[in-house]
């Protein structure tokens, strides 16, 4: 039954990020809010976790971008990871607006993106999300970390110009 479940959510999911990246949005959007301290309570995330190594290949702007945390074998996995819409790993992307998907499997974790430009969106840890937000990436650094675990659990993306 819970196979079932998660399945069905990640068939949901996927089709929501494939909108997404459909819906090409045109304006300019300004950094989400930070990091709220109250737990989420939402379904289980979804998108796979793609064991390859990190691509270097840039992304497309106004693309999909999935914020992984866990594995869908152990959502509680001490895995963090930025994927493009396909469940690759990214290291690079153009500047450009983006929609990010949270793929939070875990209680234990959470997912949590800053850098230029003011960019501060996360998850919270003790609940599980996999909500939308809409985020403008400039030139630079961005670090994503498990705020319990950053010894463990960080990544950086560049963003180019």
């Amino acid at each position: 039954m819970t196979r079932t479940r998660m399945t069905a959510a990640a068939l949901i999911a996927a089709a929501g990020l494939a909108l997404a990246a459909c819906s090409g949005s045109t304006g300019a959007t300004p950094s989400a809010e930070p990091v709220a301290s109250s737990a989420a309570a939402a379904p289980s995330a979804t998108a796979m976790t793609d064991e390859t190594d990190a691509s270097s290949e840039p992304a497309a702007a106004g693309t999909a971008l999935i914020g992984m945390v866990g594995t869908s074998e152990d959502p509680d996995a001490y895995e963090i990871e930025l994927q493009d819409e396909s469940g690759a790993p990214v290291t690079t992307l153009p500047a450009g607006d983006y929609t990010l998907t949270f793929a939070d499997r875990s209680a234990a974790h959470n997912f949590h993106l800053t850098g230029p430009g003011g960019v501060d969106v996360g998850t919270d840890v003790g609940g599980v999300d996999e909500s939308t937000v809409e985020i403008s990436l400039e030139p630079g650094t961005y670090l994503f970390v498990c705020d319990p675990h950053v010894g463990s659990m960080s990544g950086q993306v560049e963003v180019t110009g």
